[in-house]
């Protein structure tokens, strides 16, 4: 039952990234249009500011993960419902501390904003912050259900749950648009949704799981434990925010509304890219903390880290391929003219991460070796540095100034400081990781693009022009990547999974 777990859960993890990309493709433009880019930045920059605040989750929904799947391993349930109570506690504070932040936020959106916001706007985003902040307090705990149900290696209840919210909210987002609501209308469905989907995922964890929280003692070793753990895990979150969140941010506040439209469109393909990777190695932190707890060596940890990795490397190729050669026509055709910067601002991003992203597994191995105070302290020092210079540039360059911020960062912490940690502290063999990783893949990527620079040649810009030209590079990439990148193993396993597919196919 696992092992079908442990697959569905993939599956559905690249179905729901499949399905969430195009109900974005989808919805996007509908958006942008219906609110205008004005009050789309708007949006995205409320959106922005509120995630800052929803980082005082602390890590703790991951922690829940790593815990409960160790108190599994080692078959003691008391100490699992002693934690979850201990949890739950921390929660209740966590909660608490969130609104009391919200109410002096809201009381100073009118300073923090005043000098590029309009009335209005402000008058906005106050309604827009007041919903989210509620919504925020009442759901964080939603994290450690999840993290609950990942633990028990239940990958397909959650992976559907996360499809079903997508539809719902695309096809209500819709009808709400259409009907003439704005921003607001499109923040309450979500704070509808997420209280709905915490409601059921509850439901299951208590029903389904049988899972039971119960405080047994106050254990302040305990507590002193998961704060230790959670805490980095707390950091590395405060970092993925400055990374992928500051920009917005410092342009809302020194730039307006419409800089953060453009900028927070091309940053969404970064965001694609590392949704693409963590499909795989989100399901993969159960097991990883399983082969740590019995010991599991160096060297069949990186093992695991070359098989995802070059997995991973072999559909981030076809996305970044294609997206180098026909991501400006796309942009272009999706939200119209005005955007065209975004595609310059996304390649910048996107070039470095696809590299960082092969490596996603390593960031659970070193969960599960509680291993992440480094990666999580040098981030933090990177993301503060980050932070500086994206102020500078901002104010001189404006959104291709934060990029350039934020693509440095990538550059510096994830490919040379957390390699070089990987591979001497951590005794993972990086340099055969990188080996085996370019090892055919890296060539085949490159010529496939090359091969598909004459494709080009067709300027005409339509959908049906651009769909032909998408497709004839698929069968190129795939086709160069089957003779020339894949290993014997990828082909079997692909060839493997083709038989099963057929075979459900047939049976229907």
């Amino acid at each position: 039952m696992k092992i079908n777990q442990l697959k569905l859960g993939v599956y559905l993890s690249y179905t729901s990234i499949f399905i969430s990309n195009i109900t974005n493709l989808v919805l996007t433009p509908f958006i942008v249009r219906n609110l205008g880019q004005s009050e789309y930045g708007l949006y995205v920059l409320i959106g922005a500011f509120v995630g800052y605040i929803a980082v005082m989750d602390f890590g703790l929904g991951n922690a829940t993960t790593r815990f409960v799947a160790k108190y599994r391993a080692e078959n003691d349930s008391k100490s699992q419902e002693n934690f979850l109570a201990s949890t739950f506690i921390i929660y209740l504070f966590i909660s608490i501390i969130v609104l009391g932040l919200g109410v002096i936020l809201y009381l100073n959106l009118d300073n923090i904003f005043g000098d590029s916001l309009t009335i209005d706007e402000i008058n906005i985003a106050k309604v827009m912050f007041i919903i989210l902040i509620i919504n925020l307090a009442l759901t964080l705990p939603m994290k450690s259900f999840t993290g609950i149900v990942n633990a028990y290696e239940h990958f397909v209840f959650p992976k559907s749950l996360i499809i079903t919210r997508l539809l719902i909210r695309a096809i209500v987002i819709i009808i709400l648009l259409s009907l003439g609501y704005k921003a607001i209308a499109i923040v309450l469905v979500d704070a509808i949704l997420n209280v709905v989907m915490m409601l059921i995922t509850m439901a299951y964890v208590f029903f389904k799981l049988k899972v039971k929280i119960l405080l047994h003692s106050l254990n302040l070793q305990l507590f002193k434990e998961i704060t230790s753990y959670s805490s980095l895990i707390f950091v590395s979150v405060i970092v993925d925010q400055i990374y992928w969140r500051i920009g917005h941010l410092v342009l809302g506040i020194y730039a307006g509304t419409s800089e953060v439209a453009i900028f927070a469109i091309g940053m969404l393909f970064g965001q694609y890219f590392i949704t693409f990777s963590t499909a795989i190695s989100g399901v993969f932190l159960p097991r990883i903390t399983k082969m740590v707890v019995k010991n599991a060596s160096s060297e069949k940890l990186t093992d695991l880290l070359i098989k995802t990795g070059r997995i991973q490397f072999l559909v981030l190729g076809f996305a970044i391929g294609g997206f180098i050669l026909f991501g400006g026509k796309f942009i272009l055709l999706w939200l119209g003219p005005g955007y065209e910067l975004s595609w310059s601002i996304a390649l910048m991003v996107v070039l470095p991460l696809s590299i960082v992203l092969t490596q996603t597994i390593g960031i659970s191995i070193l969960q599960a070796k509680n291993m992440h105070g480094f990666r999580a302290i040098t981030y933090l020092f990177i993301a503060v540095i980050n932070l500086f210079i994206s102020i500078y540039l901002a104010k001189r360059f404006g959104s291709i100034g934060v990029t350039v911020g934020t693509t440095l960062s990538l550059i510096f912490g994830n490919l040379i400081i957390m390699n070089i940690y990987y591979h001497f502290k951590v005794k993972l063999n990086i340099l055969r990781f990188f080996k085996e990783l370019f090892n055919k893949l890296l060539f085949s990527i490159l010529l496939s693009i090359v091969i598909g620079m004459p494709l080009l040649l067709l300027t005409s810009n339509t959908w049906g022009i651009l769909i032909i030209q998408s497709l004839i590079y698929t069968v190129i990439y795939f086709g160069i990547i089957w003779i020339f990148g894949m290993n014997d193993y990828e082909k079997n396993l692909f060839r493997n999974e083709g038989i099963k597919l057929r075979k459900i196919v047939y049976r229907r």
